[in-house]
C-alpha cells in the first residue's frame, strides 16, 4: 500500500522534557514551546498568540514549583508539548498534592488600576489565553492539559453560532 502524501502546508511537532533539579525549568521550556509553537500557524496575531500561550505556560509551570513543590526543583515535572492541525497542546504532570486549578475563583481586578499585589494571576491568565484547560488526578499525579486552537475551530464555530 503506497504511503499518503504528505501535505508540505501541514506541519506537527511534539516534545516531551523531564524536568527535576538544579537546572533553569522555565527558560527550557519557554525556548521548547517556541520551538514546537514554531509548526502552528494561528489565523489572529500568530506572534501575540504564541507569545501568550508561552506566557500561560510559564505560569502553570512555576505554580507547580511555588505552590505544589514549595520551591523545591528536584520533584519532578513531566512537560509534553505538541502542535499540528489541531493548534498546540501542552501537558504538565507533577506529583504535588491533587490541586485542579478549574476550580480557583477568578481574582477581582480593580477597576480603575492595575493590581497593587503580585502573585494570583497565573490561572487567570490561562484562562484568558487558552481555548481549553482540563484537570485529572491519575493516581499521585496532577495532570493538566491546555490546548489553543489554530484559530479557524474558533471561527467556523462562530459562524455557525451566529448563522
Amino acid at each position: 500500500m503506497p504511503a499518503e502524501p504528505r501535505d508540505a502546508n501541514r506541519m506537527s511537532a511534539r516534545i516531551e522534557l523531564r524536568l527535576s533539579g538544579a537546572v533553569d525549568h522555565l527558560r527550557l521550556v519557554w525556548q521548547a514551546g517556541e520551538t514546537v509553537l514554531e509548526a502552528v500557524s494561528f489565523v489572529d496575531d500568530p506572534e501575540g498568540t504564541r507569545y501568550n500561550v508561552l506566557v500561560a505556560l510559564q505560569e502553570m509551570l512555576s505554580n507547580i514549583y511555588r505552590h505544589a513543590y514549595a520551591g523545591d526543583a528536584t520533584k519532578p515535572v513531566a512537560v509534553e508539548l505538541s502542535a499540528g492541525d489541531h493548534g498546540f497542546t501542552v501537558t504538565l504532570r507533577d506529583q504535588g498534592p491533587a490541586f485542579d486549578p478549574r476550580t480557583i475563583p477568578t481574582p477581582a481586578l480593580p477597576d480603575d488600576r492595575l493590581p497593587t499585589h503580585s502573585g494570583g494571576f497565573g490561572i487567570m491568565i490561562a484562562r484568558a489565553v487558552m481555548d481549553a484547560i482540563d484537570y485529572q488526578r491519575i493516581g499521585d499525579s496532577n495532570v493538566l492539559k491546555m490546548t489553543k486552537a489554530i484559530g479557524v475551530h474558533r471561527a467556523a464555530t462562530a459562524a455557525v453560532a451566529a448563522g
